[in-house]
C-alpha cells in the first residue's frame, strides 16, 4: 500500500527533498549541465513545484499523433493524472497555421495533433543513480505509459535514454529499453510482470551505473544489460508522460483508436545520486 500513515516519517523526507530540490534548481540556473542533486517528490502532498514544468509544444515529426497540453495534467489526493484524449474539433489547426502562429495557439491550447495529452518534465539534468516512480498506468489499446530519461538532437547530444513503457494492449508487461546514439538495444525486453499493473499504482524504478543499467518492478530486479549492451552516456533529463501509438507502431503499441482516452497516475518519483543515502518512493511503499 502506497503512502501509509508514517507521518513523521513523511515529513521528514518530504522537508529533505524540498531542500535538495530546490538546491538542484538553483544549481541549473547557474549551469544548465550541472547534474542535478538526489530528491524525492510526493506529489499527493507537495502537488507539482517549480522543480517540474508541465509540457506544453508539438513535436514536428508527424509521427507523433499527440500534442503535449497543460490542461492534460490534473492533480488532487491521489497524486498527478496525465489525461490523453481526441483533440477538439475546436481546438484543431493545421501544421502551417500552427507554425505560424505557434505561441498563441499553444497559449490557447491548439494542435495540430489528432490527441491531446499530459507530460511532465523535471528542471535540470542527471545522472548515474537509481531513478523510481509509483504509478498506474492507461490499460487502453494503443497508448503507452512512460517514465524515463532522454537528451537526443533537441539538446545537441546524440539520442541516450533509457526506458520503462507500458503497453495499453498488455498491462500484464512492462517494454524495458534504451538507446545509445540513437539506436535501441538489439533485444529490447518485455517482461512479463504477473500482475495487472492497471489495477493500482506500484513501485517501479531502474539503476543507472557506468557499467550496467537494472530495471525493478515492487523493488525485484527484473532486467540488467551491461556495457557489452551499451550504457547510455549521462546527462539526461526526467520525464514521464503518456502518448499514443500512431500506426508505424502498429506492431509494437498497436494504433491508438481515432476516440481512444486513457489516464495516467503518478504519485511519487525520486532519484538518488550514485553513491549517496537518500528518502526514496520505495520508503513510503508497502
Amino acid at each position: 500500500m502506497f503512502l501509509s500513515n508514517r507521518l513523521l516519517t513523511l515529513r521528514r523526507v518530504l522537508t529533505l527533498s524540498v531542500l535538495c530540490g530546490g538546491f538542484a534548481l538553483q544549481a541549473n540556473a547557474q549551469n544548465a549541465r550541472v547534474e542535478g542533486a538526489s530528491f524525492m517528490s510526493v506529489f499527493p502532498f507537495s502537488g507539482i513545484t517549480e522543480e517540474w514544468w508541465i509540457a506544453k509544444y508539438d513535436h514536428p515529426w508527424e509521427n507523433f499523433v499527440n500534442g503535449w497540453r497543460s490542461d492534460s495534467v490534473s492533480q488532487d489526493e491521489r497524486g498527478i493524472t496525465l489525461s490523453l484524449g481526441k483533440t477538439p474539433a475546436e481546438n484543431r489547426v493545421t501544421q502551417v497555421e500552427m507554425e505560424a502562429n505557434k505561441r498563441a495557439f499553444l497559449e490557447e491550447g491548439k494542435t495540430w495533433k489528432d490527441f491531446t495529452s499530459g507530460q511532465i518534465q523535471r528542471v535540470g539534468w542527471y545522472g548515474y543513480g537509481r531513478y523510481e516512480i509509483v504509478m498506474r498506468p492507461a490499460p487502453v489499446y494503443g497508448l503507452i505509459s512512460a517514465f524515463y530519461v532522454y537528451t537526443g538532437e533537441h539538446f545537441g547530444d546524440p539520442h541516450e535514454e533509457i526506458d520503462i513503457e507500458f503497453l495499453g494492449r498488455e498491462p500484464g508487461q512492462v517494454f524495458l529499453n534504451r538507446f545509445v546514439d540513437g539506436e535501441p538495444l538489439e533485444k529490447s525486453k518485455h517482461y512479463d510482470l504477473g500482475f495487472d499493473s492497471s489495477d493500482k499504482p506500484r513501485l517501479y524504478a531502474f539503476e543507472w551505473a557506468p557499467d550496467a543499467v537494472r530495471w525493478f518492478a515492487n523493488d525485484e530486479q527484473i532486467f540488467e544489460i551491461t556495457t557489452e549492451d551499451g550504457i547510455p552516456t549521462p546527462p539526461a533529463k526526467i520525464y514521464f508522460d503518456i502518448w499514443a501509438g500512431a500506426e508505424r507502431d502498429s506492431q509494437w503499441s498497436g494504433t491508438a483508436a481515432p476516440d481512444a482516452v486513457g489516464e495516467m497516475l503518478v504519485q511519487c518519483v525520486s532519484f538518488t545520486k550514485r553513491g549517496e543515502d537518500h528518502p526514496t518512493c520505495g520508503d513510503l511503499y508497502e
